[in-house]
């Protein structure tokens, strides 16, 4: 049997990330969370497939996330939702997408970056 993706869920929103880190789980995916940079910078995880960016963090936040995931995992893909006036990610993640564009629509986006 493979091994699962990994997939990192990021934002600010407790209750989010940890919807939306189930919701991944249930879809098959290894999924690991953070809440903060130092959480990233703490994980021990030797591969992240795909990052999700939650629409609860600032620019500057998902501008540090992304520099620090791509050093560590070079060929790590992102997903960015966004929301109203939220640009988190949007002119630097592989993709941006709607964060109520609902789990079907999540799941897709990540299953697409691992193609």
């Amino acid at each position: 049997m493979p091994t699962p993706a990994s997939v990192l869920v990021f934002g600010r929103d407790h209750q989010l990330v940890h919807t939306r880190s189930l919701i991944l789980e249930k879809a098959g995916f290894h999924v690991r969370t953070a809440t903060s940079l130092p959480d990233i910078q703490q994980l021990s995880e030797p591969t992240v497939h795909v990052m999700v960016l939650c629409h609860s963090l600032s620019k500057q936040e998902c501008d540090e996330a992304l520099i620090i995931t791509h050093e560590r995992w070079p060929q790590i893909q992102t997903i960015a939702l966004v929301s109203g006036s939220s640009d988190c990610g949007s002119d630097s993640a592989d993709t941006v997408m709607e964060a109520t564009d609902g789990p079907a629509k999540l799941i897709s986006a990540v299953r697409s970056h691992l193609n």
